[in-house]
């Protein structure tokens, strides 16, 4: 039809997952890597066999009524979370030394959101939608990329250990075992 203009608004969750190949992620939320870039990097990262990284990657992630929260997880690598559509997200970090921040990545830039939000490198990480009735469509882009070896589920008994002051983040948004990926 001549001037309709399809938007994010008038596409469901379900069509989303479908026409970007979401698949369900461990941490929550659904995702598809949709890039790697082949500049790679040399880490001072000693854990595995190399230290080369691929320079960045990036994924789509989708939270949804039927899976509004993202579990406590960290990686080694810087996050950039952009917001790509949908409603807002709140992210929560659990930074090294302890503290705790938490940012809202939206649109709505006039109500205190921020249409990017950067989790630093070891920050443990969480994010949940604000209004669960609806979805939110971010892109995250981490660098040097992500690799499974510099990424860690966040268990709740190993976190309640380093941050007791944060037993309710970390009751509601941690995995009672070990999950794999």
């Amino acid at each position: 039809m001549v001037g309709t203009r399809q938007t994010m608004d008038n596409i469901t969750a379900d069509e989303l997952k479908k026409l970007l190949h979401l698949k369900p992620h461990p941490e929550g939320g659904y995702f598809v890597e949709t890039a790697r870039s082949t500049t790679t990097v040399t880490t001072d990262r000693h854990h595995t066999d190399t230290p080369v990284r691929s320079a960045g990657t990036s994924i789509f992630f989708l939270l949804t009524p039927d899976s509004p929260c993202a579990m406590l997880c960290k990686n080694k690598s810087e996050i950039m979370h952009v917001w790509c559509g949908g409603s807002a997200q709140e992210h929560t970090f659990i930074h090294p030394d302890g503290s705790r921040t938490a940012h809202v990545l939206g649109p709505r830039v006039d109500q205190g959101q921020s249409p990017q939000v950067l989790c630093p490198a070891g920050a443990w990480k969480t994010s949940r939608l604000l209004d669960e009735t609806k979805y939110s469509l971010i892109t995250e882009v981490v660098h040097p990329g992500w690799e499974l070896c510099d990424f860690e589920m966040g268990r709740t008994d190993k976190l309640l250990e380093l941050f007791p002051q944060h037993r309710d983040l970390i009751e509601k948004y941690s995995h009672r075992s070990d999950v794999s990926f």
